[in-house]
């Protein structure tokens, strides 16, 4: 399906559904992806854009202008994820950190692709949805209407290579692996009524310091490193099988590929 310009497309927006007139600039910067939420008694409007080395996503409602998201929500390098793939379809996930919600809040975006021009093909549906949090079996799924999902993904790559080759979310505190520190580690048995062993991104977490992921029972992690009763933890995201350090990477600030973070000790059994 054709994607025509930005403006041509607010346009065909601003006439159905009465568009504000800020709402083309809702979040400054580069327009990535922009579509309508599928609802029609109450339509917003969810807006993507690259500034500097950080994606911004601003959410709002078409007949009023109301922000949902306010502040708008931020992936910065080094704390948020990024992943792409592409055959027949292209396919993104953009992971953003709401501080109201104290939680992630991921972007997906699947388009028609045509893999030998490197850009969205001409025909095909495209999908767009917003996910928080991924970590739970019921999720808050806010989906788009297909026909009014516009991409624009040749912006994604000046910022993305600005914000350095991340895939994943890494430790605020530097990690660093040593050979009296380095294993491997399996989740205990967790309360069937707790969401699971938090991972935070600070080694000496509060109220308000970001939670990463989720661990289940049994899930297996590699050990990096320990301060006092945190231990840093290396987690195979992104299709990853399994985070083995390399000689190398020890004595060194490990900063991928696999994500990292802070889980209580008491949550880990060392099998290795």
């Amino acid at each position: 399906m054709f994607r025509p310009a930005l403006p041509v497309v607010a346009a065909m927006m601003a006439t159905t559904w009465t568009v504000p007139v800020s709402a083309q600039s809702v979040c400054g910067g580069e327009v990535l992806f922009q579509c309508a939420t599928d609802d029609p008694d109450a339509r917003e409007q969810i807006t993507v854009c690259a500034r500097g080395e950080s994606y911004i996503l601003a959410r709002h409602v078409l007949s009023s202008g109301e922000m949902i998201y306010d502040p708008p929500l931020i992936a910065d390098a080094n704390t948020t994820w990024f992943h792409w793939s592409e055959e027949d379809q292209a396919q993104l996930e953009i992971g953003f950190w709401s501080t109201d919600l104290g939680e992630p809040v991921t972007l997906y975006v699947h388009m028609p692709w045509d893999d030998m021009n490197e850009t969205v093909a001409e025909n095909g549906a495209s999908d767009m949805w917003l996910q928080s949090p991924h970590w739970r079996t019921q999720v808050d799924q806010v989906t788009c209407a297909s026909d009014t999902v516009y991409a624009e993904p040749e912006r994604l790559w000046p910022a993305q290579a600005a914000r350095g080759p991340i895939g994943a979310f890494f430790s605020q505190d530097d990690v660093i692996p040593r050979i009296d520190t380095v294993g491997v580690a399996q989740v205990t048995e967790i309360a069937a009524e707790s969401e699971g062993a938090p991972v935070y991104a600070s080694a000496r977490p509060s109220a308000a310091t970001p939670v990463w992921w989720m661990l289940q029972s049994g899930d297996t992690v590699d050990i990096l490193d320990r301060l006092q009763n945190f231990i840093a933890v290396a987690i195979p995201t992104n299709g990853m099988k399994a985070c083995l350090i390399r000689p190398e990477q020890l004595g060194m600030p490990y900063s991928g590929p696999c994500a990292t973070g802070w889980v209580d000790a008491a949550f880990l059994d060392p099998i290795q």
